[in-house]
Order: structure tokens, then C-alpha cells, then sequence
């Protein structure tokens, strides 16, 4: 009998246990519900709800996407100095955003991290803000210069040459989209650099690449701005016009330069190629320095009379022989008449493009002293807002403003 009533017992109290799981189970089956419907009436999911993929918001996501948002933030992080809390307050954005955006920089190649010596990183990085800001330019790149002390003035070291258009290459390779129109200028010193080292990371076949100037000789060269054009194009394998117009055209009092535009401009050879340099929205330029000169002579570009005629406005930067004093005005708008007419795209332009259009117009210049009041004077024009050059570059630009 005992034992009857001790199991019977145990049954009971078995039989309660099951009953208060099963109670308590609705009830917690009752509270999930009534949580999610006010978290979707609040349009926001549970944080704990399991889900197969991550849990992003749709503004997070967009802004991840943005490469300008992307840029700012590491600039705000790594130049600025600001915490993740901080910038996440001062961009109405989570902390979560920030670290993501951060992230997101440095595998598309916004943010590079290296190492160098200890007392040369804060250096670089309080220069390059101060360049940055003294200059007024949207974004700088600087690579390690040397010293200028034992090169000639018209002089340049090839390693901070190439030092330079492999960064170019690179930053250009992360800038470019698919909608893109890119327009180049020539350069067997820092433009051919850059198709060296260019490493395209995707196809983008729907970019389309042009010169911004037309042949300067009858045959073509590794400098030839068609050509950089061109193997930028192949490169990505994207579509590119030939600019198939003599660059120079002589100075005659019968015919104004507008009226050779407008003949070339309704030709069908030449009017795609001047189409796109006029919409295009990203451009790569070079530059050349008057040290220059000769060679222009010596290849038959430029007669000496040509050139000299322009030395009396003590010209220091030629781009497409669009040619600016150290003020940055151009030579050949203050000439009457001009020594020649230029026929691509006019560079004194970029300007306006800038300012109205938001065109991003890259520099790619430095590596020795003669380019420092070159790259100055480009500046003063107008012409860009964003630099690739080295630190010593940067520095004399900074001590010379």
C-alpha cells in the first residue's frame, strides 16, 4: 500500500510539471508574438530573431555603398583623429556603420595601411591633412619622396616617379565605375607610368575612354595620349575613340579657332571622340615643365618662334600645350593672336567642369623641384582637385603658399 501511494504520488507531481511547461511555454509563445508585432508595427525587427543572412538596415547598407561617405569617414578616422562614437555622432549614423565603413575603405582600397617608422607617420599624416586643406583639393595621395638636394632642377628620380604612377594607378583603378567617361591627357613620364601599373580589380566594359587631345605627329608613341587611352580602355575592357585630329593647328587670320571646331566637330571621324571629352566626368592629366621645351623644338611639334613668343609670359606648366603662368593664367588666352590653335579638349575648362559639374580632375605629377611650381600654378588655374605626388612635393607646396 505504501508503495501505491508513493507512486501515485510521483505521478502527480509529474503530471503538474508537464502541465506548468506546457503553460509557460504558451505564455512565452504569446510574449514573442505580441514583440514581434510591436517591433513590425515600429517597423523594426527583433535584434535576437534567428535570421539566415545578417540584419542590415536599408540606409546602412546605402551608405556602406557610398564611396564619398566611405571616404569621409576615413578621413574623419584616420586624418581627423576622431573616435568611432564620435563621427557616429557627428554623422547621425551608428557606431556599427562606422566600423563597417571603415572596413569597407580599406578592402576597396580607399584606406592603405603600411608601416613605416614611428616618427614619420604622424609627419605624413599632418602634412597630407594640411596640404589637403591649404590647397583646397578634394583628396591627396602622397608615396615617400627623397631628397631634391642632389638632382639637377629640371631633374627627377625615377623611383619616386614610378612610386607615384603606381599609386595613381591604384587609386585611379578604385575611383573609376562602370557608367564612367574618362578622359586622359598624354605622358611618357607619369601617364605611361600609370598603364604600367594599372591592375584592374573588375571589367568595367561599359566605361568608356578618351584623350583629351588630338596626334601631335604622324606617328604615335608611348607617350601619345591615344594610346594611354586606348590601353587604359583595353585594360578594362571598355570602349575608347580615337581623338584622330592634329593637336596643333597654325595660326591664320582667315579661319578663327572656333570655326576649326566647328568643322572638326561635325565631322564623323572626329565628332564622338569630341562628344565624350565634353561629358566626360573623371580625367587623369599630366604635366610638362618648361625644361620641355627643346624637345618640342627638336621633334617638330612646336617651332622655336612658337615657343619663344610664349617665353615673354614666363610660362612654368604646359598641359596639352595649353599653357599657364605662375599665377595660373593661361598663356594662350592672354595672346592675340595665339601662337596656334588647339583643337582637343580645352583645358582651361576643367575649371568650370569642377566647380558646376563635379568633375573629378586627378593630377598625377612630382618627383623633382621643376614640378613643384608646375603643380602650384595648376592649382591656382583651377584645373584639379585631387593630387598624386610625394611628400617632398607636398611639402614645398606647403612651405611656398
Amino acid at each position: 500500500m505504501p508503495y501505491t501511494v508513493g507512486k501515485s504520488r510521483i505521478a502527480r507531481q509529474k503530471q503538474r510539471k508537464r502541465k506548468r511547461r506546457v503553460f509557460d511555454s504558451e505564455i512565452l509563445s504569446i510574449l514573442i508574438s505580441l514583440r514581434m508585432v510591436t517591433s513590425f508595427a515600429g517597423g523594426k525587427k527583433l535584434d535576437h530573431m534567428p535570421s539566415d543572412t545578417p540584419q542590415v538596415s536599408t540606409s546602412e547598407a546605402k551608405l556602406i555603398g557610398d564611396e564619398q561617405f566611405l571616404r569621409k569617414i576615413a578621413y574623419m578616422y584616420y586624418e581627423d583623429g576622431h573616435s568611432q562614437e564620435t563621427i557616429a555622432e557627428m554623422e547621425f549614423c551608428s557606431r556599427q556603420t562606422v566600423s563597417k565603413a571603415l572596413q569597407k575603405a580599406k578592402e576597396r582600397g580607399i584606406v592603405r595601411i603600411s608601416i613605416v617608422p614611428d616618427l614619420r607617420t604622424g609627419y605624413l599624416r599632418n602634412l597630407s591633412r594640411e596640404v589637403r586643406r591649404k590647397l583646397n583639393l578634394e583628396d591627396l595621395v602622397l608615396v615617400p619622396g627623397r631628397n631634391f638636394d642632389n638632382i639637377k632642377a629640371d631633374g627627377t628620380l625615377d623611383e619616386v616617379v614610378a612610386e607615384i604612377g603606381n599609386a595613381a594607378a591604384d587609386y585611379l583603378d578604385q575611383l573609376l565605375t562602370d557608367s564612367d567617361i574618362l578622359g586622359v591627357s598624354g605622358g611618357k613620364t607619369f601617364m605611361r607610368n600609370v598603364v604600367r601599373y594599372l591592375k584592374p580589380t573588375r571589367p568595367l566594359p561599359h566605361l568608356r575612354v578618351v584623350s583629351t587631345i588630338g596626334f601631335v605627329e604622324a606617328r604615335t608613341s608611348f607617350g601619345d595620349a591615344n594610346l594611354i587611352a586606348y590601353d587604359i580602355a583595353q585594360a578594362y575592357g571598355a570602349s575608347h575613340a580615337w581623338f584622330c585630329i592634329p593637336a596643333l593647328m597654325p595660326h591664320t587670320p582667315l579661319v578663327s579657332s572656333e570655326a576649326i571646331m566647328e568643322l572638326n566637330a561635325n565631322l564623323s571621324i572626329t565628332w564622338e571622340a569630341i562628344e565624350l571629352s565634353q561629358k566626360a566626368n573623371v580625367f587623369m592629366i599630366g604635366l610638362w615643365t618648361p625644361h620641355t621645351n627643346d624637345e618640342v623644338v627638336m621633334r617638330g611639334i612646336l617651332s622655336r618662334e612658337q615657343i619663344d613668343s610664349m617665353e615673354a609670359f614666363h610660362p612654368v606648366v604646359d598641359i596639352n600645350h595649353w599653357v599657364f603662368d605662375a599665377e595660373g593664367r593661361c598663356i594662350n588666352e592672354l595672346m592675340e593672336p595665339p601662337p596656334y590653335h588647339l583643337t582637343g579638349y580645352a583645358i582651361p575648362s576643367l575649371k568650370e567642369k569642377i566647380r558646376k559639374e563635379g568633375a573629378q580632375v586627378i593630377l598625377v605629377s612630382g618627383g623633382g623641384p621643376a614640378y613643384v611650381p608646375a603643380i602650384r600654378a595648376t592649382l591656382k588655374a583651377g584645373l584639379a582637385n585631387i593630387l598624386v605626388t610625394d611628400h617632398m612635393t607636398a611639402q614645398l607646396l606647403l612651405s611656398s603658399e
